[in-house]
């Protein structure tokens, strides 16, 4: 496979990423504006596993971009190839993190039960 094809799959490997990075951020927002405030726990998404996560995933975030930076300034041959490399790995890592506030946000939500007009449908 030649660079320009890898750089290709690599771009629109970006572009899913971002999509479905805002697709998790509008819905965190969505339930961050749902969740009762007065009756939720702190305790409920922040334990020891949720903060190992996220930090492990905004730490290869930051890593990933300094070294794309740092490619971005080197005289090395094919270097676009690791430029695109160290993007895609820092938006699947800034995806991770808003897929892990996805879970516990949505773990922490009450459940919900259907309407009525699902509940009392009959054919």
């Amino acid at each position: 496979m030649d660079e320009f094809t890898l750089y290709k799959y690599m771009e629109f490997l970006i572009f899913v990423f971002s999509l479905l990075f805002i697709f998790l951020g509008i819905q965190v927002w969505f339930l961050w504006r749902d969740i009762n405030k007065d009756d939720f726990k702190i305790n409920t998404i922040i334990n020891d596993s949720f903060f190992k996560k996220n930090s492990i995933s905004i730490f290869f975030f930051a890593v990933f971009y300094i070294a794309h930076e740092i490619f971005e300034g080197a005289n090395i041959s094919n270097a676009l190839i690791y430029l695109e490399l160290m993007e895609l790995l820092g938006i699947i890592s800034i995806v991770l993190f808003s897929y892990f506030w996805y879970l516990a946000l949505r773990s922490s939500m009450p459940k919900r039960s259907l309407p009525i007009e699902l509940a009392e449908f009959t054919r």
